[in-house]
C-alpha cells in the first residue's frame, strides 16, 4: 500500500471496538509521501472508524498508529460543518480557523476561485445544493497544502462530475508536492485517480 518515498503514516496491529464489539482489525497499513490510499468496503465495514483512529480522534483497542507529525494532518469528516446562516466565504473562513489553516484574504479568495465558488461567495449556505455545500467544505484543502497528511471521509459524496474533477485535481496536486492522503469512498474514483491503491475492509477485517 505504499509508493516509493519517505513514510508518512503507519499502523500496526490496529483493532477498534464499538459497544464492546470489534468493528475493525487491521494487521498493517503504511502510506508514503506522494501516495494515496482508497478505503473500500460496505457500510459498517469500519472505514470511518479507521480514518478517525488514524487521525488520533479515536483510541484503538489495540495496536499503534505512527504519523510523521512534523507538519500535522488534516481530517475532513463526512458530516458537513457548513452553517446555513453564514455565507459561502464566511463558512470557508470559519472552517479554516477551526482547522488552524491559512485565513489571509488572498488565500481564501484563491480557494473559492479554484473550487468555482467565487461568484457565490456572498450567498448564504442555505441556498446551496448538497454538492455545493460539499465543495465549500472541501475548499479548505487548498488552504492545507502545508499539511502533508489528508484523511478524508467520503469526500466525493454528493459531488457532480465537475466537483469530482475539482477534488481529483486537488488530490493529484497534493501527491505531486509529496503529500499523501487516505480517503474512503463508496463509489468509483474519477479516471484521473486511476492506479491509486485500495484497501478493502469487510466484516471488521482488512482484506
Amino acid at each position: 500500500m505504499t509508493s516509493e518515498g519517505q513514510e508518512l503514516l503507519r499502523a500496526e496491529g490496529l483493532a477498534c471496538d464499538r459497544g464492546g464489539q470489534r468493528v475493525l482489525s487491521l494487521r498493517r497499513l503504511t502510506l508514503s509521501r506522494g501516495a494515496g490510499l482508497w478505503l473500500r468496503g460496505r457500510n459498517g465495514s469500519g472505514k470511518t472508524t479507521l480514518l478517525r483512529a488514524l487521525a488520533g480522534l479515536l483510541e484503538p483497542a489495540a495496536g499503534e498508529v505512527w504519523r510523521d507529525g512534523a507538519e500535522g494532518l488534516l481530517y475532513v469528516g463526512h458530516t458537513l460543518a457548513v452553517k446555513d446562516d453564514l455565507s459561502v466565504a464566511e463558512n470557508l473562513e470559519c472552517l479554516a480557523e477551526l482547522s488552524a489553516l491559512e485565513t489571509r484574504p488572498r488565500a481564501l479568495q484563491g480557494a473559492l476561485v479554484r473550487w468555482q465558488l467565487w461568484e457565490r461567495r456572498h450567498h448564504p449556505a442555505r441556498r446551496l445544493s448538497q454538492g455545493l455545500r460539499r465543495r465549500v467544505s472541501l475548499a479548505r484543502l487548498d488552504l492545507a497544502a502545508a499539511r502533508p497528511l489528508w484523511l478524508l471521509d467520503e469526500p466525493f459524496d454528493a459531488l457532480d462530475d465537475e466537483g469530482q474533477a475539482l477534488l481529483a485535481q486537488a488530490l493529484t496536486r497534493h501527491r505531486l508536492r509529496q503529500g499523501g492522503w487516505v480517503l474512503s469512498s463508496h463509489q468509483g474514483l474519477p479516471a484521473q485517480l486511476d492506479g491509486v491503491q485500495a484497501l478493502w475492509l469487510d466484516g471488521g477485517a482488512a482484506a
